[in-house]
């Protein structure tokens, strides 16, 4: 069995985590910063950016485990920016692993209505809440949408577009699954 890796691309809101915990893998390691911020945060906020670089090289070392172990993992995070997609790409080239693209995207103001109902308050501690704001969601969700045309350019073995806006069914030019 060949090492993969699996990566959700979507805005906060988007519906990761919960295609996550319904779909995963049986048995994959799964990264998720949010997790991993709150774990290593002082406070326990999963927003806390003091901690995000370790968060990063600590998911960064798991996967680089799992991986050479011929494990499955799944990247539970938005990567909405294409530098941040490359690092897990590069991290699966070094295995020979298979990669997955999980595009979960829908509509604006469904990911806005969603991240709305997350807790808004601001931890003293850290300056942080559950909540995005919402400016940094739409430009999440703006940045995907925009790099949906070139995703298969990445380097992507396989892509699945699980959650499109009806606008963009026919827009987006990438492989189909």
């Amino acid at each position: 069995m060949r090492a993969t890796l699996y990566a959700t691309i979507g805005p906060a809101g988007a519906g990761k985590t919960t295609w996550r915990h319904q779909h995963a893998p049986p048995g994959a390691t799964v990264i998720s910063l949010d997790e991993r911020r709150a774990t290593l945060s002082p406070c326990g906020c999963s927003a806390d950016p003091s901690v995000n670089a370790a968060a990063v090289e600590s998911g960064t070392a798991d996967t680089r485990a799992a991986l050479a172990a011929g494990g499955t993992v799944v990247w539970d995070v938005t990567n909405y920016l294409p530098r941040l997609r490359a690092h897990l790409l590069d991290l699966a080239a070094e295995f020979d692993a298979a990669t997955v693209g999980l595009v979960i995207l829908p509509p604006l103001l469904t990911v806005l209505a969603r991240n709305g109902r997350r807790d808004s308050r601001v931890c003293a501690v850290c300056g942080t809440a559950r909540r995005v704001p919402d400016p940094v969601v739409w430009a999440m969700h703006n940045a995907i949408t925009g790099s949906l045309p070139d995703l298969h350019r990445e380097g992507w073995h396989t892509l699945h577009f699980l959650s499109l806006p009806p606008y963009l069914h026919h827009r987006h030019h990438g492989r189909k699954p």
